[in-house]
């Protein structure tokens, strides 16, 4: 997808040349960076002062070439940030209010209701009144919907903003059951570092209208210094482990990182798939010079320091233990450990520390 849009806002321009080509694409950056005015742009709902569009080799706006497709000629999925149900239907009307009848030859699987609820886990709410749903089935809902659509693009905006953290972790999985099954590309709207690291596989970072960094999530998320410009102060770790066992009487479960570590995370029954992702924050990991011994703590991984940055009394410690952990400290805690790039620590995290999403 080619994307390049200036859009004069108040108290600045939008102004985005991007080119990406990824299963999911996330747009972050804290609130106020025009993120949603750019997906209205690519939707056709908001008008562009110069620029181009396309999408898969189709053009859907280019204000040299006099090009500027309707919403309805884009084939275009739209969740909002408000779900926009109808309340006077019910949700089997709902998702099947303006599908689409067209096949889509890109997907893996036929889009069709009953595979998407099923996807969805919604068979039980379509004879409902959508006044009756909680947060997170609106939410499944309204994305079904966008599905029998039928789109070539579908756009995610800040879907799981009002939901708290616990139902956030709830609905992640959807997404990513969406991602994996439809051959469908996503933008996916966020100012969640976390959500950017467990759906996206690239990410076009914006602040104040301006393109700051883009590329692999993970790598570019994990840099300080973006943080840094846009004022976030949230360091993040999420990883992809494999599913080993569990002990029900410790209240743990065993899992492999990549490298072949192992992590124990909070007790879990045995998953459908043995693949999946944890979460763990930055200013829960413990650094010590020496191995510990005799502590409560699950884990401990040696690591060697691979970065460091310092910015007022913070800091972020990149840790190569095989596979990357970035840490966050006080600074007065690297002075007085002498913690510098090539020196050797031992991570400690608690096993509670270690979120499965």
């Amino acid at each position: 997808m080619h994307l390049r849009c200036q859009i004069p806002l108040a108290p600045f321009e939008l102004d985005i040349d991007a080119s990406f080509d990824a299963r999911v694409t996330a747009m972050f950056g804290p609130s106020g960076s025009g993120k949603t005015t750019l997906l209205d742009a690519i939707a056709g709902l908001k008008e562009i002062a110069a620029g181009e569009i396309e999408i898969g080799g189709r053009v859907l706006y280019s204000s040299s070439q006099k090009i500027n497709l309707s919403p309805q000629q884009r084939a275009i999925g739209y969740v909002p940030q408000e779900t926009a149900l109808f309340p006077n239907l019910s949700v089997r009307k709902n998702i099947l209010f303006g599908a689409s009848r067209k096949t889509n030859s890109n997907s893996k699987a036929a889009i069709t209701l009953e595979h998407v609820a099923e996807l969805l886990e919604i068979n039980h709410l379509l004879n409902r009144w959508t006044l009756t749903l909680s947060g997170g089935e609106s939410q499944r809902v309204a994305l079904a919907r966008a599905l029998l659509s039928r789109p070539e693009l579908l756009l995610l905006d800040e879907p799981l903003a009002s939901l708290d953290v616990a139902l956030k972790e709830k609905i992640i999985p959807y997404l990513r059951r969406v991602r994996d099954e439809f051959a469908v590309p996503i933008i996916y709207v966020t100012h969640d570092p976390v959500e950017v690291l467990s759906l996206a596989d690239w990410v076009i970072v914006i602040h104040r209208g301006r393109l700051v960094s883009q590329g692999i999530a993970r790598e570019v998320l994990m840099s300080r210094p973006v943080f840094a410009d846009l004022e976030e102060d949230q360091v993040e770790n999420v990883f992809r482990v494999r599913f080993v066992d569990s002990e029900p009487q410790a209240g743990r479960s065993r899992t492999l990182l990549d490298s072949g570590q192992e992590l124990f995370i909070p007790y879990m029954t045995e998953p459908k798939h043995r693949s999946l992702q944890i979460r763990i924050r930055g200013d829960e990991i413990l650094i010590a010079t020496k191995r510990p011994e005799a502590i409560s703590a699950g884990n401990i991984l040696r690591g060697i320091v691979a970065g460091l940055e310092v910015v007022g009394g913070e800091a972020v410690l990149k840790i190569d233990a095989g596979d990357i952990f970035y840490a966050r400290l006080t600074s007065s805690a690297v002075q007085r450990l002498g913690l510098a790039p090539g020196r050797e620590v031992f991570m400690i995290i608690k096993t509670r520390s270690c979120i499965p999403l």
